[in-house]
């Protein structure tokens, strides 16, 4: 027995011991019995049986305990979880829990004759312990999630599930939504459990599902004691549509909710019969389902009893029996589901005033374009909702201020870089929209004055604050400055934020003491050459602007009186502090010395800049500024 390194919040994962014996190399008992022996030094507490071609017609197993008591024998069916076409290796029984045993007996018949033993094996599996086996089952009947047992803390060793994939090529799989429950058994001989046993049984699945049929993973999306206990089954998140292994042909579209047990005989117990029910009432409810309605699945074949592509009518909760040729879940489990129907309406209640709910209804449901839920409902940031579709590309969101409303695809991957409805942006006050200009696409949000913008040459980039209103200011998508292709991000002084945009080169700079300016063309290249903000000229502190002699443009900036001008003939050179103001008291580039043709230069007694009609010189030993003509 290996026991992998604890996660951080949980108990060690646990690897259980799996022994295949081919049955050619069990003792024969008594020929008359027909029934072959296996003892074994190590104990086991599962079992199960596997084979080569048709399955046996009679499969029984009976175990020796530790203290030396029998079970009493247990009828084993053949499993048949997967879909036609995935992946599998191995035909099997159901496994059955025995408590910790070193004697295994067996029978198996084809056509009323003792089977080849040569095709047959016993599976035995030890699942360990673990400290957090003996869990107590938790009270709590809402329509909120139930307090469910995780993968860790029934200590599930995950290399086998990762293992697997890697061989396979596969991962986790996901359906579109969910429609429907199907409900379950786990077969035979499985009453005789402790609290404690539970999570051990729960191994014992997830070893012989994952490893022995090669599923990897165990095939129930969840397992039910009858306790109350909820153990998370199949990886990928209760709250997604993952893609089970437990009613062959019919996985897709539904959750597989297995009590844990065998009701030929006995009935579930209420613990569990109510945990089934609060697990089902949160998944239906928050995937919009109808519990007391019907739901049309197509068969994707398989062990099904139905031929592939049969649209089949069903109950939304329906048990196991009805799409296969099987007892599951049990004879005094299967009439338990006209009582579990009515007690997860119950436990729904008026699930559709959902307003989230109500507003999917205005696109179409799951015949609109955003088909049927995929994320479970759930509460988000201050007390609003969301809902996610289409595999997670779309949502609808909603709080009491904002009302609910759509986000989607490269705009949603934005909003959900930055937290959705818990990050700066808060809450979508629109749906996507198109622009006036036709190119791009928007939502509007509640906080910071926040917007995303997209189209495919830019993407999608937020846009906020003082910035996002310089840039309506200046005629948004529009304007010179055309669509972000940034997001609002922070200078590297640490000081300023900006966002850069698809036209002229174009960004915009905030400061809290300069606000928010526009910068673009040679203008910014030229600001760009110097330093950016962190050269003498520091910040925008105007947008462009055309000059008073309509020849070139300009902006000021926050350091050391300093300004870039660009004409077509002059380029855009800088001019700043002293020698600026000269120019101004001469009259700017209305002056007999015009526009500026180069930066401020060092010259043997201080700074210069040259202009069209001359240059001036500051004196640093004096201080005097002085301008010439040529």
């Amino acid at each position: 027995m290996s026991n992998a390194a604890p996660p951080p919040d949980g108990p060690a994962a646990v690897a259980p011991d799996i022994a295949t014996v081919p049955l050619a190399a069990a003792a024969s008992k008594a020929k008359a019995d027909r029934i072959l022996e296996i003892r074994r030094d190590e104990p086991f507490a599962m079992a199960a049986l596997t084979w080569n071609g048709a399955a046996p017609d009679v499969l029984e197993v009976q175990a020796q305990r530790l203290d030396g008591s029998w079970t009493e024998w247990a009828q084993l069916d053949p499993v048949g979880g997967l879909d036609a076409g995935k992946a599998g290796r191995t035909n099997g029984s159901e496994p059955v829990w025995l408590d910790d045993s070193t004697v295994l007996r067996v029978r198996a018949e084809r056509n009323g004759v003792p089977a080849n033993v040569r095709t047959l094996s016993a599976v035995l599996i030890d699942p360990g312990t673990s400290t957090g086996d003996a869990i107590e089952p938790k009270a709590g009947i809402t329509t909120t999630r139930p307090p469910v047992i995780s993968r860790a803390g029934w200590g599930a060793d995950e290399s086998v599930r990762t293992d697997c994939y890697q061989q396979q090529g596969i991962g986790a799989e996901y359906s579109g939504t969910v429609k429907a429950a199907t409900i379950h058994h786990t077969g035979p001989n499985t009453n005789d459990y402790t609290a404690a046993d539970a999570a051990r049984v729960v191994r014992g699945i997830y070893a012989y599902h994952a490893q022995t049929l090669g599923w990897c993973d165990i095939g129930y999306n969840v397992v039910v004691d009858r306790y109350g206990q909820i153990f998370e089954g199949r990886y990928g998140g209760l709250d997604l549509p993952v893609w089970g292994a437990h009613a062959g042909g019919f996985n897709k579209y539904t959750t597989g909710v297995s009590m844990l047990g065998d009701f030929t005989d006995i009935a579930p117990s209420d613990a569990q019969l109510e945990a089934v029910s609060q697990f089902v009432a949160w998944k239906l409810s928050r995937s919009y389902r109808d519990p007391e309605g019907t739901v049309e699945l197509v068969s994707g074949g398989g062990v099904s009893k139905y031929p592939e592509g049969t649209t089949v009518t069903l109950p939304t909760i329906f048990a196991h029996r009805d799409v296969r040729a099987t007892e599951c879940p049990g004879e005094l489990g299967y009439p338990k589901l006209p009582f579990i129907r009515q007690r997860v309406a119950e436990l729904m209640g008026d699930w559709t005033s959902s307003p989230v709910y109500q507003r999917w209804q205005d696109t179409g449901a799951d015949s609109g374009r955003l088909g049927g839920v995929y994320g479970l409902e759930r509460e988000v940031a201050n007390g609003g909702l969301r809902t996610t579709f289409t595999s997670g590309t779309r949502s609808i969101s909603w709080s009491a201020d904002t009302g609910a409303h759509i986000v989607e695809g490269a705009i949603r991957r934005t909003w959900a870089k930055y937290g959705l409805e818990a990050g700066h942006l808060g809450y979508p006050i629109t749906d996507e929209r198109p622009t006036p200009d036709g190119i791009g696409r928007y939502n509007h949000f509640s906080g910071e004055n926040g917007s995303i913008y997209y189209t495919s040459s830019t993407g999608a980039h937020e846009i906020r604050g003082s910035i996002k209103r310089k840039w309506a200011e200046l005629g948004w998508e529009r304007s010179p400055l055309g669509y972000p292709r940034t997001d609002e991000r922070p200078t590297p002084d640490g000081i300023g934020r900006s966002n850069h945009f698809s036209g002229d080169n174009g960004s915009i700079y905030y400061t809290s003491s300069t606000g928010a300016h526009e910068i673009r063309g040679s203008i910014k290249r030229k600001w760009a050459e110097l330093g950016w903000e962190r050269s003498p000229l520091g910040y925008p502190r105007t947008d462009e602007r055309p000059t008073p002699d309509g020849i070139g443009r300009s902006n000021h900036f926050s350091g050391d009186n300093g300004s870039i001008y660009y004409t077509s003939s002059t380029g855009a050179p800088e001019i700043r502090g002293n020698i600026k103001s000269k120019w101004a008291q001469l009259g700017w580039e209305r002056s007999y010395l015009g526009y500026p043709t180069s930066d401020e230069f060092s010259v043997p007694v201080g700074r210069r800049s040259n202009f069209q009609g001359g240059y001036i010189v500051w004196n640093s030993t004096t201080g005097a500024v002085t301008a010439h003509r040529y």
